[in-house]
C-alpha cells in the first residue's frame, strides 16, 4: 500500500513558520520557500493573513472567471495537512506546528482526561445531546500558542486575529461585511493580523461545489478582499485555505452489522472521511472492511499512521495517542461515514486525501 507521507516542507505549518520568522521568533519547523521569497524581498513591515474556509485549488479552479482579482493573484500550490479539515489545518497554520504535535486532528476525538469523544473547537459532547465540555478542551487539553501570541511576546510587534464568527446576523450567519470592515481597522493598527473567513466552507458543506450560491459568495469574497487590500496599501497580504472540497454521500457505519461487530465500541471520529475505528477483531475487520469500503477507503493502522508521518513531525502529544485508534479508514472516493441515527446533510466535505481536498494555493498582494 502507498506510504501517506507529509511533506516536510510543502505544507501550512512551513507557511506558519515564514510568518514566525519574519517577525523574529524561533521556528518550529522548515518554512515555506515561496512565502520566504516574497517576504525577504518585500518593503513592507506588516503582513496579513487571510485563510477562506474551504477555498481549495479545485474551488479557484473552477470559478476562475467569477474571481478575477483572487486568481490574478496566485503564487504557488502547495498541501494542506493530514487529515485536510479544519481543526487540523488551521491548528496547523496558526501555530506552525503539525498536527502530531498539537493532538489537533479533527472535528471528533477521544479524550482519555474526560473519557468522552467531543467535538473539539465547539467542545461539545459527540454521543450525548446537548452536553458542553467545561473548561474548553482547547483551554485545557488542547492549550497552544498561537503565531499572534509568539508575535506579541517578542515586545517588538503588535499582532492579533479577527474571525467572521465574531458577529452574527438576525439569520444566524456571520455578519460578513461587519467582518471585513473591522478587518480593516486591525490591519492599519497591527503589525500583523490574522484574517479567518468561515466561507465558503459553510456554504460548500450545505450546498456541494456545483450550486450557485457558491458562486455568489465567492464574487462577493472577490470583491470584498480587493478592497480590503487596497485600503491598506502599506501591508502585505497572504491568502490561503485549509483543504479543498469533495461532493459526497453520506454512510451510516451501522450499514453493516457484521462491520460493526469487529468494533470494541461502535463510534468512528476524527474525521467522516478520515474515521478511526478501536477494533476486537482485527482479522475480521480488515476483511469487512475491505470488503465493503475497500473501493473508496484506504485502510491504515496505527502504527502505519505513526511511521508514516501522515500527521506529520515533532514531538508526539499524548492526547494524540488516544485520538487514532487501532484502524482508520481514510477516503479517496465520494464517501464520508457518520454514526448518528441520520445523516448530517452535508453535500460536500473534505478530510479525504483528493487532490481537490489536499490541495491549495497561495496567493499575495501589495508585494
Amino acid at each position: 500500500m502507498e506510504k501517506l507521507i507529509l511533506d516536510s516542507k510543502q505544507s501550512l505549518t512551513n507557511l506558519g513558520n515564514s510568518i514566525l520568522g519574519f517577525f523574529e521568533v524561533q521556528k518550529f519547523h522548515d518554512s515555506l520557500k515561496a512565502a520566504d521569497e516574497i517576504l525577504k524581498k518585500t518593503n513592507k513591515k506588516k503582513v496579513a493573513l487571510i485563510l477562506l474556509d474551504g477555498m481549495g485549488q479545485i474551488i479557484f479552479d473552477k470559478y476562475k472567471d467569477d474571481i478575477p482579482y483572487l486568481y490574478s493573484h496566485i503564487v504557488t500550490t502547495f498541501k494542506s495537512v493530514y487529515p485536510p479539515t479544519t481543526v487540523a489545518a488551521t491548528t496547523a497554520l496558526t501555530t506552525g506546528r503539525y498536527p502530531i504535535e498539537t493532538s489537533y486532528l479533527g472535528w471528533t476525538q477521544y479524550f482519555k482526561s474526560r473519557n468522552a469523544y467531543i467535538h473539539v473547537f465547539p467542545s461539545m459532547d459527540a454521543l450525548v445531546p446537548d452536553k458542553v465540555h467545561t473548561p474548553p478542551v482547547t483551554l485545557k487539553e488542547l492549550q497552544v500558542d498561537k503565531i499572534w501570541d509568539l508575535i506579541n511576546q517578542t515586545q517588538k510587534f503588535n499582532a492579533t486575529s479577527i474571525s467572521s464568527y465574531m458577529k452574527k446576523l438576525e439569520n444566524g450567519e456571520d455578519d460578513f461585511d461587519f467582518f471585513f470592515d473591522s478587518a480593516s481597522t486591525l490591519v492599519k493598527s497591527h503589525d500583523f493580523v490574522y484574517i479567518y473567513s468561515s466561507n465558503p466552507d459553510h456554504l460548500l458543506h450545505d450546498y456541494g461545489t456545483e450550486d450557485e450560491a457558491i458562486r455568489q459568495i465567492l464574487i462577493y469574497l472577490d470583491k470584498k478582499v480587493k478592497e480590503l487590500v487596497e485600503n491598506n496599501p502599506d501591508t502585505l497580504f497572504f491568502l490561503t485555505a485549509d483543504h479543498g472540497f469533495k461532493d459526497i454521500e453520506e454512510i451510516s457505519i451501522f450499514e453493516h452489522p457484521d462491520f460493526v461487530a469487529t468494533l470494541s465500541e461502535p463510534v468512528c471520529s476524527i474525521e467522516g472521511r478520515f474515521a478511526t475505528f478501536s477494533v476486537k477483531n482485527k482479522e475480521k475487520f480488515l476483511e469487512l472492511a475491505n470488503k465493503y469500503y475497500g473501493k473508496d477507503f484506504i485502510i491504515k493502522s496505527k502504527k502505519e499512521l505513526l511511521a508514516e508521518h501522515t500527521f506529520g513531525y515533532g514531538e508526539v502529544h499524548e492526547n494524540s495517542l488516544n485520538v487514532i485508534k487501532d484502524y482508520t479508514l481514510i477516503a479517496t472516493g465520494k464517501y464520508s461515514f457518520y454514526m448518528g441515527e441520520n445523516p448530517i446533510g452535508f453535500k460536500g466535505a473534505h478530510a479525504g486525501i483528493t487532490e481537490g481536498e489536499t490541495n491549495i494555493y497561495l496567493l499575495a498582494f501589495n508585494i
